[in-house]
């Protein structure tokens, strides 16, 4: 069964975005399944990291809960839904009904809206009859592990129902001879605006390849049967399904097999298709291959994540192909789920360098990435004090896949200490900033008018040391002398009653000194 779900994007340490929401939300329960343990509710940030909300325990009886399937209503941002979890045995295994809850992000207290109940069993003369020796159990069951909503609140879910044929001794079900047959799948339809039953769709399965994904999940639920509960449950085949925002599609990546699986017309008359996976996400074994669950953004992009470690891995939304970009595994092996309301931001542009330094030109500028997407440019923010931001350059983002180098030159610093920020702008208006770095460089003597004739406007290069102004004619005699307390920035030099021509202003600033020529006019 579904073991996981949500984990945090890592970023190299030079990096630190702003804490930005991104309308994502994740539930996690950290493994194994047999601890039980509550579901955690967080806030995606935009630099991957989780912001908890709190623990979802019930408002009926405060009582803790797991949960996983989540699902939105663009119309109430407020709150998430999502079904209570239990771990399926064969004690329950044709009587456990998932719950339905209302969560609430600011405080994760969850309402209990009702029962999701599974689909009907079908017709008895569809169903594969019995012998005189043999009993059969009709099983129905809603998937809690498997949901999605469209942006109209349309909640979708997943459903089964099968027949399990034992035959008997002295009227006794025996546990290995089961047979399970006549297994059929479904999409169930909640309106999450007017909460009212599921309207369950029988899944057309007739397309060969996922046939053979049904026939996958009715062979090992048969062996799981036969095993008296104390084999391997099921594995493989639908953990979890998105809706794709672009098509109206649901999608599910299946990740043992490398398969992606395709349901169109999910609200009316859903169909199911699978295809091969000619890029697949990366991984050897059953646990690298396992994908436990998938979410997406505002831009169609999709993403699946590894059900052992966590990992998220960006697919393309109507292949399944793996696009190369994959992210941090903070939280490790949970089970859970994630959700993005419709206005979710992507996975940012992964900013991998950012560095500033004082060169004699100016300020040097460089920073790389390891991937963007919808990206308009960044900008070169600066300030005096670290708090007060002014952009002094704009740089067109490249877009590329895999990332790419830049640099520019901030040609007029501010003299003495200023502090330096990057600022990605996404096609969308959203701003996401690096972290800050302040960067020292002496600034210029600027001495104006020049040429002068009775008093010149001195700039100093730097304000935080005593300063002294000496002022040599042609032969290196001192003609003026001014001494200025520390933190002065400019002076008044007074060359009234000089002859003219040409000198030298020397300023001295603790260790450091700079020499400017200055022209006199004749008075």
């Amino acid at each position: 069964m579904k073991k996981l779900l949500l984990a945090c994007l890592i970023f190299s340490t030079e990096t630190a975005l702003a804490q930005l929401p991104t309308s994502s939300y994740a539930v996690s329960s950290a493994c194994p399944a047999s601890a039980r343990n509550p579901s955690q509710l967080y806030q995606i940030a935009q630099d991957g990291s989780m912001q908890p909300i709190g623990t979802i325990q019930s408002s009926a009886n405060g009582n803790k809960l797991i949960i996983n399937a989540l699902g939105y209503n663009q119309a109430d941002q407020s709150v998430l839904y999502g079904m209570r979890v239990e771990q399926q045995s064969l004690s329950n295994f044709t009587t456990f009904v998932p719950q339905l809850y209302r969560i609430n992000l600011s405080t994760a207290v969850a309402d209990s809206i009702g029962p999701v109940t599974p689909p009907p069993t079908p017709p008895t003369g569809e169903l594969t009859p019995t012998t005189g020796t043999q009993t059969a159990i009709d099983v129905r069951q809603t998937l809690n592990f498997v949901a999605d909503s469209g942006p109209d609140g349309t909640y979708y879910t997943g459903g089964a129902t099968f027949r399990v044929i034992f035959s008997t001794f002295f009227g006794i079900p025996i546990p290995a001879s089961a047979q399970v047959t006549d297994v059929r799948l479904y999409v169930g339809t909640i309106n999450l605006t007017a909460i009212t039953a599921p309207v369950w769709l029988r899944l057309n399965t007739t397309d060969p390849a996922t046939a053979a994904v049904v026939e996958n999940f009715r062979s090992q639920t048969e062996t799981y049967i036969r095993s008296n509960g104390s084999g391997p449950t099921p594995e493989g085949g639908i953990q979890d399904w998105v809706f794709d925002k672009e098509t109206g599609n649901l999608v599910s990546y299946l990740g043992l097999t490398d398969q992606y699986l395709t349901v169109r017309n999910p609200a009316s008359a859903p169909v199911a298709t699978t295809t091969n996976i000619t890029t697949p996400v990366p991984g050897t074994t059953a646990n690298d291959k396992n994908i436990g669950s998938m979410f997406s953004d505002r831009f169609y992009n999709v993403y699946a994540v590894r059900s052992a470690t966590g990992e998220i891995f960006r697919i393309d939304n109507q292949t399944g192909n793996y696009t190369g970009r994959s992210y941090g595994a903070a939280l490790g092996c949970t089970r859970g789920d994630a959700v993005s309301f419709r206005d979710a931001l992507p996975l940012p542009v992964k900013l991998v360098k950012f560095a500033a330094s004082a060169t004699s030109e100016g300020v040097r500028l460089n920073w790389a990435t390891a991937s963007e997407q919808h990206t308009a440019y960044f900008a070169i923010e600066r300030s005096p004090n670290g708090t007060a931001w002014a952009p002094v350059q704009r740089v067109q983002a490249g877009n590329k896949p895999n990332g790419q180098q830049y640099t520019t030159l901030d040609t007029a610093p501010l003299p003495g200490t200023s502090y330096y920020r990057l600022a990605t702008h996404d096609e969308n208006g959203d701003v996401a900033y690096s972290s800050v770095l302040p960067v020292s460089r002496a600034g210029k003597l600027q001495l104006y008018p020049n040429p002068a004739s009775t008093v010149v406007q001195v700039e100093l290069p730097a304000s935080g040391a005593t300063t002294t102004l000496e002022l040599r004619d042609i032969q290196g005699r001192v003609v003026r002398q001014q001494r200025l307390e520390a933190g002065s920035t400019s002076t008044e030099l007074r060359t009234a009653g000089l002859p003219g021509g040409v000198y030298m202003l020397r300023v001295s600033q603790g260790a450091a000194s700079s020499t400017s020529r200055l022209v006199l006019m004749a008075p």
